[in-house]
């Protein structure tokens, strides 16, 4: 399975936010210059296994790399390979470490019978409520009119619960990278024109992604959200489509990281499905200032 974080839509979108991209043997390598400093850092996120080490090198020495941080696929890893290749367990965590997946090879009532009670009984409620779906495909869009109705939901759940996204712009970049592959998922109360709650996937390589929802408070209390992801699902099946990946859940074996995470990925639990674990990220630093810098936030951040 190819990950999303090297499909051709990722490397389309993180170019269009100016990050130089090349490739090793069909892996994707992000690159990003240092302002002002003759240095750049790299990113490898869910490359296939195995890699190969020595071309990596010879691109951290092309781009004069302060280091590279290397983020596993889990499939076929072998942490031997990256110690014997001078890399060591970073504590830089970029990508999600932990997601959810869904099996849509099932029909919809095995899929609606395997969630928990309380994520089948919400969803009958929300039907019961009288609520609409529309479903938007955006590669038929002329404008963003639909993208920014979908974003204006989006910031308002980030003020709900108080976490961060990317502005329009980026946002936008990434929805134009997977433009053909994007859905938008709408939840009204019938008679009304305004969205109480959306959400937005992509599919790449048979698995739809649960890219990033948006809510009103209304949304919550009719549980439109439960609605839409049932909807979601539905649409995976129609298309025969694989898998439903939830794109992150808080990792216990991360505490510290992303918190916030914790009360929605409870949410993504209801759904049950697979529970996915990435590897431990990796790092291979190649100048000494840096990897004293580094060594000394390490120590510091304990």
């Amino acid at each position: 399975m190819t990950d999303l974080r090297q499909s051709p839509g990722w490397e389309k979108y993180l170019s269009a936010i100016k990050w130089t991209t090349e490739r090793i043997e069909g892996r994707l390598v992000l690159i990003r210059k240092v302002p002002l400093f003759p240095f750049s850092l790299i990113k490898i996120q869910r490359p296939k296994n195995p890699l190969n080490f020595k071309e990596l090198d010879n691109i951290a020495k092309q781009y004069k790399a302060l280091c590279i941080i290397l983020e596993p696929h889990y499939q076929n890893y072998d942490p031997a390979l990256f110690k014997k290749n001078g890399y060591r367990k970073s504590n830089i965590i970029l990508a999600h470490t932990a997601t959810i997946r869904l099996n849509l090879k099932q029909n919809s009532d095995q899929l609606l019978k395997s969630f928990s009670e309380n994520a089948r009984r919400n969803i009958k409620k929300a039907q019961n409520n009288n609520l609409k779906v529309e479903i938007v495909s955006l590669k038929d869009e002329k404008d963003d009119k639909k993208f920014r109705q979908f974003y204006s939901l989006l910031q308002n759940l980030t003020k709900m619960k108080h976490f961060y996204v990317p502005g329009y712009n980026e946002t936008y970049s990434r929805m134009i990278a997977f433009k053909n592959t994007s859905q938008l998922f709408f939840a009204f109360e019938k008679g009304t024109q305004s969205p109480i709650a959306a959400v937005w996937t992509a599919h790449f390589d048979k698995t739809l992604y649960y890219f990033q929802t948006g809510i009103t408070e209304k949304g919550y209390q009719l549980l439109a959200n439960y609605l839409l992801v049932w909807e979601a699902l539905k649409f995976g099946q129609k298309n025969k489509l694989d898998y439903f990946d939830f794109e992150g859940i808080y990792d216990p074996r991360f505490p510290s990281e992303r918190p916030r995470w914790y009360n929605f990925s409870q949410f993504k639990h209801r759904f049950h499905g697979e529970i996915v674990e990435f590897p431990h990220p990796w790092i291979k630093i190649y100048n000494l200032p840096f990897n004293i810098f580094y060594l000394c936030t390490t120590i510091f951040s304990k």
